[in-house]
Protein backbone atom coordinates (compact mmCIF):
# COMPACT_ATOMS: atom_id res chain seq x y z
CA UNK A 1 0.00 0.00 0.00
CA UNK A 2 2.91 2.38 0.68
CA UNK A 3 4.14 2.01 -2.89
CA UNK A 4 0.64 2.52 -4.25
CA UNK A 5 0.09 5.61 -2.10
CA UNK A 6 3.47 7.04 -3.13
CA UNK A 7 2.53 6.56 -6.78
CA UNK A 8 -0.86 8.25 -6.29
CA UNK A 9 0.76 11.20 -4.48
CA UNK A 10 3.40 11.60 -7.18
CA UNK A 11 0.80 11.44 -9.96
CA UNK A 12 -1.41 14.03 -8.26
CA UNK A 13 1.44 16.57 -8.09
CA UNK A 14 -0.17 17.96 -4.96
CA UNK A 15 1.61 18.93 -1.78
CA UNK A 16 0.45 16.54 0.90
CA UNK A 17 1.00 16.59 4.65
CA UNK A 18 0.92 13.08 6.04
CA UNK A 19 1.09 12.55 9.80
CA UNK A 20 2.29 9.19 11.11
CA UNK A 21 4.09 7.62 14.04
CA UNK A 22 5.42 4.93 11.70
CA UNK A 23 8.96 5.87 10.77
CA UNK A 24 8.98 3.43 7.82
CA UNK A 25 5.98 5.21 6.32
CA UNK A 26 7.58 8.60 6.91
CA UNK A 27 10.93 7.60 5.43
CA UNK A 28 9.51 5.80 2.40
CA UNK A 29 6.69 8.19 1.43
CA UNK A 30 8.14 11.62 2.08
CA UNK A 31 10.27 14.03 0.11
CA UNK A 32 10.84 15.79 3.43
CA UNK A 33 10.06 14.73 6.97
CA UNK A 34 9.72 16.61 10.23
CA UNK A 35 10.57 14.77 13.43
CA UNK A 36 8.72 16.08 16.47
CA UNK A 37 9.55 15.56 20.12
CA UNK A 38 7.76 17.15 23.05
CA UNK A 39 5.61 19.20 20.68
CA UNK A 40 8.59 20.78 18.91
CA UNK A 41 10.04 20.08 15.49
CA UNK A 42 13.50 18.72 16.26
CA UNK A 43 14.58 18.26 12.64
CA UNK A 44 13.04 18.77 9.20
CA UNK A 45 14.87 17.62 6.09
CA UNK A 46 15.05 14.96 3.40
CA UNK A 47 14.59 11.45 4.89
CA UNK A 48 18.13 10.30 4.06
CA UNK A 49 19.58 13.45 5.66
CA UNK A 50 17.55 12.94 8.84
CA UNK A 51 18.70 9.31 8.95
CA UNK A 52 22.40 9.96 8.26
CA UNK A 53 22.79 13.23 10.16
CA UNK A 54 20.36 13.40 13.08
CA UNK A 55 20.25 16.89 14.55
CA UNK A 56 19.55 15.57 18.04
CA UNK A 57 20.04 12.38 20.01
CA UNK A 58 16.29 11.80 19.99
CA UNK A 59 16.23 11.70 16.18
CA UNK A 60 19.05 9.12 16.11
CA UNK A 61 17.30 7.00 18.71
CA UNK A 62 13.90 7.24 16.98
CA UNK A 63 14.68 6.98 13.26
CA UNK A 64 16.14 3.64 12.22
CA UNK A 65 15.46 0.05 13.10
CA UNK A 66 17.47 -0.82 15.02
CA UNK A 67 18.19 2.69 16.22
CA UNK A 68 21.57 4.37 16.51
CA UNK A 69 24.03 3.13 19.13
CA UNK A 70 25.31 5.58 21.77
CA UNK A 71 28.47 5.27 23.86
CA UNK A 72 30.06 7.73 26.29
CA UNK A 73 33.15 9.54 25.00
CA UNK A 74 35.72 11.07 27.36
CA UNK A 75 38.11 13.83 26.30
CA UNK A 76 41.73 12.75 25.84
CA UNK A 77 43.15 15.82 24.12
CA UNK A 78 41.84 18.47 21.76
CA UNK A 79 39.86 16.60 19.11
CA UNK A 80 40.62 13.15 20.59
CA UNK A 81 38.04 11.07 22.46
CA UNK A 82 38.19 7.77 24.30
CA UNK A 83 35.24 5.50 23.54
CA UNK A 84 35.20 2.08 25.22
CA UNK A 85 38.99 2.13 25.57
CA UNK A 86 39.57 3.13 21.94
CA UNK A 87 40.94 6.49 20.76
CA UNK A 88 38.86 8.35 18.12
CA UNK A 89 39.29 11.65 16.32
CA UNK A 90 36.25 13.79 17.04
CA UNK A 91 34.97 17.29 17.50
CA UNK A 92 37.05 20.03 19.07
CA UNK A 93 34.78 21.08 21.90
CA UNK A 94 35.52 22.16 25.45
CA UNK A 95 33.66 19.38 27.25
CA UNK A 96 34.99 16.59 29.43
CA UNK A 97 32.46 14.13 28.04
CA UNK A 98 30.20 13.87 24.99
CA UNK A 99 28.42 11.00 23.28
CA UNK A 100 29.64 8.88 20.36
CA UNK A 101 26.92 7.54 18.06
CA UNK A 102 26.97 5.05 15.19
CA UNK A 103 24.30 3.25 13.15
CA UNK A 104 24.24 -0.56 13.51
CA UNK A 105 24.99 -1.06 9.80
CA UNK A 106 28.08 1.17 10.12
CA UNK A 107 29.91 -1.26 12.41
CA UNK A 108 32.09 -3.95 10.84
CA UNK A 109 34.31 -6.74 12.18
CA UNK A 110 37.95 -5.61 12.17
CA UNK A 111 41.34 -6.12 13.80
CA UNK A 112 41.06 -2.87 15.76
CA UNK A 113 38.05 -1.09 17.15
CA UNK A 114 35.49 -1.59 19.88
CA UNK A 115 35.82 -4.82 21.86
CA UNK A 116 32.39 -6.44 21.99
CA UNK A 117 30.90 -9.53 23.59
CA UNK A 118 28.10 -11.03 21.52
CA UNK A 119 24.90 -11.61 23.51
CA UNK A 120 22.25 -12.41 20.87
CA UNK A 121 22.53 -13.45 17.22
CA UNK A 122 19.53 -12.98 14.91
CA UNK A 123 20.04 -14.42 11.40
CA UNK A 124 17.78 -12.41 9.07
CA UNK A 125 18.67 -13.81 5.64
CA UNK A 126 20.70 -11.14 3.85
CA UNK A 127 22.29 -10.00 7.11
CA UNK A 128 22.69 -10.96 10.76
CA UNK A 129 21.68 -8.65 13.58
CA UNK A 130 23.73 -9.02 16.72
CA UNK A 131 23.22 -7.56 20.16
CA UNK A 132 26.48 -7.15 22.02
CA UNK A 133 27.96 -5.29 24.96
CA UNK A 134 30.78 -2.80 24.58
CA UNK A 135 32.23 -1.52 27.84
CA UNK A 136 29.00 -2.52 29.58
CA UNK A 137 26.75 -0.72 27.07
CA UNK A 138 24.37 -2.70 24.86
CA UNK A 139 24.68 -2.03 21.15
CA UNK A 140 23.39 -3.55 17.92
CA UNK A 141 25.33 -4.30 14.76
CA UNK A 142 24.13 -5.43 11.34
CA UNK A 143 26.71 -7.86 9.97
CA UNK A 144 27.10 -9.88 6.80
CA UNK A 145 25.14 -13.14 7.00
CA UNK A 146 28.25 -15.16 6.12
CA UNK A 147 30.00 -14.16 9.35
CA UNK A 148 29.99 -17.04 11.83
CA UNK A 149 29.28 -15.56 15.24
CA UNK A 150 27.65 -16.99 18.37
CA UNK A 151 26.57 -15.74 21.79
CA UNK A 152 29.59 -15.40 24.06
CA UNK A 153 32.01 -14.67 21.19
CA UNK A 154 34.42 -11.78 21.58
CA UNK A 155 34.60 -9.66 18.44
CA UNK A 156 36.03 -6.29 17.49
CA UNK A 157 33.77 -3.84 15.70
CA UNK A 158 35.16 -0.88 13.80
CA UNK A 159 32.87 2.03 12.99
CA UNK A 160 32.91 3.55 9.52
CA UNK A 161 34.82 6.75 10.35
CA UNK A 162 32.73 9.19 8.33
CA UNK A 163 29.50 7.79 9.77
CA UNK A 164 30.34 8.52 13.41
CA UNK A 165 28.16 11.23 14.96
CA UNK A 166 28.74 13.12 18.21
CA UNK A 167 26.19 14.56 20.63
CA UNK A 168 26.44 17.09 23.45
CA UNK A 169 25.31 15.53 26.73
CA UNK A 170 23.62 18.66 28.08
CA UNK A 171 21.71 19.86 25.01
CA UNK A 172 21.34 16.43 23.35
CA UNK A 173 22.10 18.19 20.05
CA UNK A 174 24.51 17.02 17.39
CA UNK A 175 28.01 18.44 17.45
CA UNK A 176 29.26 19.45 13.99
Amino acid sequence: MRAELKGVLAASKTTTIYVTHDQVEAMSLADRIAVMHGGDIVQADRPVEVYRNPAARFVGSFIGNPPMNFLPAAALAEGRWQVAGHDFAGPRVAAPQIEFAIRPEDLHPAEQGLAAEVRVVEPLGPHTLITATVAGVVLRAVLDSTLAVAPGDQITLAPVADRIRWFDLASQKAIA
